[in-house]
């Protein structure tokens, strides 16, 4: 009975794969009457495959420029034929507020809220519905401001070998979305809003406010990016280089990194205004005369002028300056920053000078790093360059391995 069963699912099984189909989107073509199921008879516009496909079946797209699309919730695979270089699709004038270039699955509303300092907001977990993935598409944003509201980038969904750019101050490159193997450079607006990266890079962003935020951000390398607010909030990093990048702006009212954790990760010649990358938590009382005074009091409390007793109010410098503790994990050398407790030697890059951000032989990367058993089915098998990740006794540091 158990072998006719299994024989009975296999053939169902077989069955559903044999279903699914392949579409053709080819921009050269006069318009959308072909059926799309052949080269010959492609789809002009992407999204006339989609509104066609089911769930199981594939998008071909031939090179060309296209319109923003929505898949539906439809868990289909769209690919670019001749990769990034030669696909896009791109934000019309018309676009007004709320539209992702490739919206892929369910996303959620951001909701602001004031919670002192610094400002910050609470969003939404990610999506687990039906997502689609996208591979091999540049997404241009065009420089062209939203009229209300914002715009995406990337909403939802999973996308591969993929590059964002030019998204306006109103948009983020990618909310409640996986991305694998992408480049996100030269937008204006927010970079990742509780996405999840892996061997990506983020380059030479400007921000108003922050660039990432509620993310994971895994062998990835974070160069050349400005915000006037925090870089980063409530993230974390696993392997990652971070280099030259700065914040300005907003004298010390807010922090380079607000809530955040690095671990195996390289800080190299990051800026700021203010130069605290994190605030450590250390002990601390308050005194008769309201003084804050780190480490711990003699006594449990003190005798006022008037006899009365009073305890100590006994606190932490996380809650005295109300800010939102980073914590850095077997941070290499390279840091100039007074709160991260770790020498400052330099990582020696095989060519910092020209962006080669891969180490060098000797560097004191090689060999460092440390994971558990946990980040290390996080961190993947695959460093930035695509190379085996840990090929020594350890992982080594930052987002290529040597």
């Amino acid at each position: 009975m158990k072998k006719l069963f299994t024989i009975a699912l296999c053939a169902l099984l077989a069955a559903v794969a044999a279903e699914a189909k392949t579409y053709y989107v080819n921009a050269s073509r006069p318009n959308n009457n072909g059926n799309g199921l052949s080269a010959k008879t492609a789809k002009k516009t992407i999204q006339a495959a989609i509104n066609l496909a089911g769930n199981g079946d594939t998008i071909l797209v031939y090179p060309g420029t296209y319109a923003p699309i929505k898949t539906n919730n439809k868990k289909i695979a769209l690919k670019s034929v001749k990769g990034a270089k030669k696909t896009k699709i791109v934000k019309s004038a018309k676009m007004q507020s709320d539209i992702a270039l490739a919206k892929l699955g369910k996303t959620y509303t951001i909701t602001y809220v004031s919670s002192g300092i610094p400002y910050s907001y609470s969003s939404g977990a990610m999506s687990k519905g039906k997502n689609s993935v996208l591979t091999g598409f540049l997404l241009d944003g065009m420089n062209r401001m939203a009229v209300t509201g914002g715009y995406y980038g990337i909403s939802g969904g999973t996308a591969k070998a993929c590059t964002v750019q030019r998204l306006s101050s109103a948009g983020t490159a990618a909310v409640n979305a996986s991305l694998t193997a992408c480049t996100l450079k030269a937008n204006a607006g927010l970079v990742a809003d509780t996405a999840v990266f892996n061997r990506c890079k983020v380059i030479g962003n400007k921000k108003y406010w922050r660039l990432v935020t509620d993310s994971r951000l895994c062998n990835c390398l974070v160069v050349g990016n400005r915000t006037s607010g925090a870089l980063f909030a409530r993230s974390v990093f696993l392997n990652c280089t971070i280099a030259q990048n700065l914040r300005q702006g907003y004298g010390s009212t807010g922090m380079v990194s607000e809530g955040s954790k690095y671990y195996n990760c390289i800080l190299r010649d990051n800026i700021s205004s203010w130069t605290e990358w994190t605030s450590i938590e250390v002990e601390g009382y308050w005194d008769e005369d309201g003084n804050w005074i780190e480490g711990k009091p003699a006594t449990a409390g003190y005798y006022d002028e008037y006899g009365t007793y009073w305890e100590y109010q006994t606190a932490t410098q996380q809650d005295y300056k109300e800010v939102q503790q980073s914590e850095i994990h077997n941070v290499d050398p390279g840091n100039r920053y007074s709160c991260t407790f770790k020498d400052n030697r330099n990582p020696k890059f095989a060519n910092e000078a020209k962006g080669n951000y891969k180490l060098a032989k000797r560097s004191p990367c090689i060999n460092k790093g440390k994971l558990t058993a946990a980040q290390k089915k996080q961190l993947g098998s695959l460093d930035l360059a695509g190379g085996k990740r840990v090929k020594g006794k350890a992982v080594d540091m930052g987002c290529y391995e040597y």
